[in-house]
Order: C-alpha cells, then structure tokens, then sequence
C-alpha cells in the first residue's frame, strides 16, 4: 500500500483521498473472496493457487502505469487482494506439506524475517522516492514489481507435494468431500481462529495510531514514531530465528502465552506515557517496540503452524482461509475500534488492547484440551 499511494499520488497526479478510498474498497471488495479461496486451493491444489496468486498480482501491475481514474484504481485493488488471499490462503498449508514437525514453524520464521526485510526495504524507498523520482520512475517500478510476482510464480510452478497425487485419481473411488458448514460445526477450529483474531489486533495495533500518540497527545519529536519501527524491524530480522528455534522444542501453548504475556505489558507500557516526561516517555515507547516485536516474532509462526496442523482433513485450503480471515477481520476493525478509543484517553486505548491480549491466556490453555492432540503441544 505505500508504495501504491506514492505511485497514485506522485507518479499518475490522482488525490490522497481519492487514492486511499479506492484502495480501501477493493481491499474489501478482495477480502469477500476468501471463501471461494479456500475451496480452490482444496480442489486444485495449493502450489497452484500460489503460481495463480503470483501471475494475477504480475498482470495488474503491468497495468499500473495505466491507471487514470478511481474506479480503475478500486478494480486493480479488488484483484490484487484476492491475489494476496490466493497466497496468503495456500502459503502456509504448502508450508506444513513440505515440512515435518516443528520445521514448520522454522520456515516460517525465515519467512518472516524475509518479509520484515522487504518491508523494511520498502519503507526506506517510500521516504526517498518523492524526492527523487519522477512519473518514468514510478512506472519502471511497477514493472519490476510485475517482474518480481512472474519470477515467482515461474519459481514454485511445479514444486512437488508430499503426499499429493502423482497420477490421475481412480474414478472407482469414492471422494472425500468437505464444505465450509462442515467446517464452521468443528467448533475448536472456529474457536482458535476467533482466538487469532485478539493476536492479529494486537500485531496490526502495535503502531497503527502511535504516530497519532506521539504527534496529537504527546506533542512529541517527528523522528520517534519511525525511530520505533525501525527498532522493531531490526529486532525481528536479527532474532526471529532464534525465538523460533527455542520455542519450537516447546509446547506451542507456552509460546502463544508467552506471547499474550508480552503483548499485555507493552500495551500497558504505553498507557503510563501521558504521566511521564517527554524523556522517559521515549524510552516507554522504544521499550514497548523491543517488547511488542518479541511477541511478534513468537506468535506469527506458532499460530500459523498451528492452525494448519489442527485443519480437519481434506479442508486445509477451507480452514487456512477462514484462519486468514481472521486477519482480515483485524485488519478492517483495527481503524474505527483504534481511534474511537483514542478519542477516550491514551489510558483508555492502550489498557483495553492490553486487557483485550491478557484474554487470550484463558483461551489458549481451553485450546489446548479441545484442539487435536498434540497441535497445540
């Protein structure tokens, strides 16, 4: 999204409204296609949803340099999104498929570090490129960034499955058939998902409105909202191997604990800042980056490992799907349930996300006799 608001704003002279509202829509509009998602990658297999994920997202940003209108804007957004659902739906069941055991939840981490590289890398060309780059530029950059998904997609196109089939089915057999309300009765599953939902707010929340903390209550330096991320960036690329190696001989149980644990008090870090001097009011804010990334680099692998080992048989692409809905859900309540706490007080909104995390405690031990053996264990 950043860098598609630059290009919008600087590279095609739409509006920052404009171009933010067009996003937004068909970043709903694509989050609709999650179920559709889910039974595709159950029928046809999750590296082809992966190559298909990477070529829709190739073909729209060779349109990019075409984009002239909202409208045109909020089709690219919707399709893109379902492509990001085809790869974010498929990505971790192809994961546990290609790993045995805990060497899951290590893939993922190196995922993970390789995402925050990206993100990171990414941030520091957003801050340059207004300055520096023209419309030519912006539009050679859509072109790599094309470049980048058929790269992709030509790199797992054909990757073999463990356990996939080999040769055509036996028409004699009789399928195994799974559906959503099938899916949606298996009321441990549902539960761990809703359960995700309370981590995804905290790890979407961790700086959605800091800048506005800073900024509107503290009157605080321009410099600490970024200085924070990049505290976080660096904490995640450089230890998020290690914090998954050491939970991963574990129960997961004790890692997403672990994990609630350190949500809880960063957040409660945060709702002291207004009792504190600018100075010490820093140091809460740095502090709670070190701590909030630590419970970021334990929880993402785990419940993602997690859910995709406790996916009922046969609707893995069913189950990742509704798991990333879960994302979703945070991800669109995030903006209304942040600021309309903010407008009651930095008490108000930091304590209710640190109670809101302390609640996924209880919830996680009742997992963990309801979920499969051994998922959460």
């Amino acid at each position: 999204m950043p860098f598609a608001l630059l290009f919008l704003v600087h590279g095609r002279g739409l509006g920052l409204v404009e171009s933010g509202a067009a996003l937004t829509v068909g970043g709903f509009i694509g989050l609709a296609s999650v179920p559709l998602v889910g039974t595709a990658a159950d029928r046809i297999g999750f590296v082809r949803v992966l190559v298909a994920g990477n070529v829709i997202r190739c073909a729209c940003f060779l349109c990019y340099p075409f984009v002239s209108s909202a409208w045109q804007v909020i089709v690219l957004a919707a399709v893109i999104s379902i492509g990001d659902r085809l790869f974010w739906t498929a990505n971790a069941p192809l994961v546990t498929a290609l790993t045995s055991g805990r060497d899951a939840e290590k893939l993922m981490g190196t995922q993970t570090i390789a995402r925050f590289t990206g993100a990171g890398i990414g941030a520091a060309a957003a801050a340059v490129l207004p300055a520096i780059a023209g419309a030519a530029m912006y539009n050679l950059l859509a072109l790599a960034n094309a470049a980048s998904f058929a790269l992709a997609a030509v790199l797992l196109f054909g990757v073999p499955v463990p356990g996939a089939p080999s040769a055509p089915p036996d028409p004699t057999a009789k399928p195994v058939k799974g559906s959503w309300l099938l899916l949606l009765r298996n009321r441990p599953y549902v539960a761990f998902c809703a359960t995700h939902v309370l981590y995804a707010l905290a790890s979407v929340s961790k700086f959605a409105v800091l800048p506005l903390v800073v900024f509107d209550v503290l009157r605080g330096p321009q410099w600490l909202p970024g200085a924070a991320v990049a505290v976080s960036t660096v904490i995640i690329v450089t230890s998020q191997r290690p914090i998954t190696a050491w939970f991963a001989r574990r129960n997961r149980s004790t890692g997403m604990v672990t994990a609630s644990i350190l949500f809880a008090v960063s957040f409660a870090t945060l709702a002291t800042l207004t009792a504190l001097p600018m100075s010490l009011a820093t140091v809460a804010i740095l502090a709670f980056s070190v701590l909030a990334s630590g419970a970021e680099a334990i929880f993402a692998p785990i419940t993602t490992a997690t859910a995709a080992a406790a996916a009922p048989p046969h609707m893995g692409g069913r189950a990742s799907g509704l798991f990333q809905l879960s994302w979703g859900v945070a991800q669109v309540a995030a903006p209304v349930l942040l600021t309309g706490l903010l407008s009651q007080g930095n008490v108000v909104l930091w304590s209710t996300l640190g109670i809101l995390a302390a609640l996924t405690i209880p919830a996680v031990l009742r997992l963990r006799a309801s979920l499969p053996p051994g998922t959460l264990s």
